[in-house]
């Protein structure tokens, strides 16, 4: 988002136009914070499941084990928020992918699969990481959970950190940190747009924590789109339905190495895996963005903040 271009009302109290304003307990969210081990690694992941299977396909690759498959990650490494802060995010985030050729005879989804999990959990245990940073973490956090426990012979000589016993499941869990706690508790923002007109229907949104009269925003989208006015449009162009592509994704993934495809309709549906990959780009670079900003306005000085508005 654009520096330099939130003014300060009062303590706690900001204005980002004539027609928005928005509250943000820092001390709340000092005290979220604290419960981020670091090194971090922020992540969002595509995967289907038999929601995704119009019927139509030619093998079923879920099921009881493998209930949600995933094809696509994006993730992104930090030491602190503020790193976070002083990069280059765009920059900044990496990926894993199930590939398929054109009329690859060779093509094995599970053999990638495989291959996929063991890299990730590997590189997570090398990098040390503590906490796993998502945006809605509980699907995502669910599949690293199984992966973990699948392959506990990978940490048999160097541990897994960001790995704990629970003893009411007898699992190892992955530790999390959702950014949602965040944003739903320590900020309230005016139900308007930048034009003054109404933003979100207000039986719908929560009312915030620290302002009955405000509104509380349930998701990255909807936070990047409050702050449309400043919101420097850093992200990859999304047109499609993200369940619609997810559905043509495993059309794509599932059909038989048998059965031929023209060169115009793989094109066609490898774009879709390309787009897939953009939006799930996308979600990593809002949950950066969001750190940043939740970082400055909870740990920088207000004359300090290049949020803020310097005269």
């Amino acid at each position: 988002m654009k520096r330099n271009s939130i003014q300060i009302i009062d303590e706690g109290f900001f204005l980002l136009n004539e027609n928005q304003n928005f509250r943000f307990d820092r001390e709340r969210s000092k005290k979220i914070l604290e419960n981020i081990q670091f090194p971090i690694m922020v992540l969002d992941t595509e995967f289907f499941n038999h929601s995704h299977d119009n019927g139509e396909n030619d093998k079923k690759l879920y099921d009881d084990n493998n209930k949600d498959l995933v094809y696509v990650i994006q993730y992104s490494f930090a030491k602190s928020l503020k790193e976070i802060s002083n990069r280059d995010n765009k920059k900044a985030i990496k990926s894993i992918t199930i590939k398929r050729n054109f009329n690859d005879n060779a093509y094995n989804f599970f053999d990638q699969y495989s291959k996929m999990i063991i890299s990730f959990l590997n590189m997570c245990r090398n990098k040390e990481i503590r906490t796993i940073v998502c945006a809605g973490a509980s699907n995502d956090v669910k599949i690293i959970n199984k992966w973990i426990n699948d392959n506990k012979r990978l940490f048999a000589r160097k541990t897994l950190k960001m790995a704990f016993y629970n003893k009411e499941s007898k699992e190892l869990n992955a530790n999390y940190f959702d950014i949602y706690d965040i944003l739903e508790n320590t900020f309230s923002f005016s139900n308007t747009n930048k034009l003054g007109e109404e933003f979100w229907k207000r039986e719908n949104l929560p009312a915030g924590k620290q302002s009955d009269e405000m509104i509380a925003l349930t998701g990255t989208k909807k936070f990047f789109d409050w702050f449309e006015d400043i919101n420097q449009n850093i992200f990859k162009d999304e047109k499609d339905d993200i369940y619609t592509m997810c559905c043509s994704a495993y059309s794509f993934f599932s059909r038989s190495t048998n059965k031929k495809m023209d060169y115009e309709e793989y094109k066609t549906m490898n774009k879709n895996i390309k787009r897939v990959i953009d939006h799930c780009y996308n979600d990593v670079l809002k949950v950066l963005e969001f750190l940043s900003f939740v970082y400055e306005f909870t740990n920088v000085p207000y004359a300090k903040n290049t949020y803020i508005k310097k005269y």
